[in-house]
């Protein structure tokens, strides 16, 4: 089952803008803490590509736009700001999870990733319970694996 059922796919495949920017705020958790590990690299573009039904080609040509996209802002409130404006509630707190995917896939959360994750929850208007939920559905299905 996909995570993202609540994403209109179609629209989205239109318009990448609203992908690009989740994948730059994925980017952005993933080298919070210093480094890019290929695990997280891997999650993102996983993730990207099983939940919005994309071809590795267009997932690789989108994080390339993503990465560019990151490193050249200066904060990540560009794409929370663009995200909060783009999706709903829902939608948000299935960005949320990904985020966490993220920041747990090396299996460590470091200070500077938690601080995060409680910040773009704020930007992104999520409940502290509902960040808290998304946080403890991550590592109930990483604790699966």
């Amino acid at each position: 089952m996909k995570l993202f059922k609540s994403f209109k796919v179609e629209e989205l495949k239109q318009d990448t803008s609203g992908i690009i920017n989740i994948m730059a705020l994925l980017i952005e958790a993933s080298s919070i803490d210093g480094e890019i590990s290929e695990n997280e690299v891997e999650k993102i573009v996983e993730m990207i590509l099983n939940y919005f039904d994309l071809d590795s080609e267009t997932v690789n040509d989108y994080y390339n736009q993503a990465k560019l996209k990151q490193q050249d802002s200066v904060s990540f409130h560009e794409f929370t700001s663009k995200i909060h404006q783009e999706f709903n509630y829902k939608q948000k707190i299935d960005i949320l999870e990904m985020l966490w995917h993220v920041v747990l896939a090396d299996q460590k959360e470091h200070e500077f990733e938690s601080n995060l994750m409680r910040r773009v929850s704020g930007l992104l208007h999520i409940r502290d319970v509902d960040n808290g939920i998304a946080r403890r559905s991550v590592l109930k299905k990483l604790e699966a694996i």
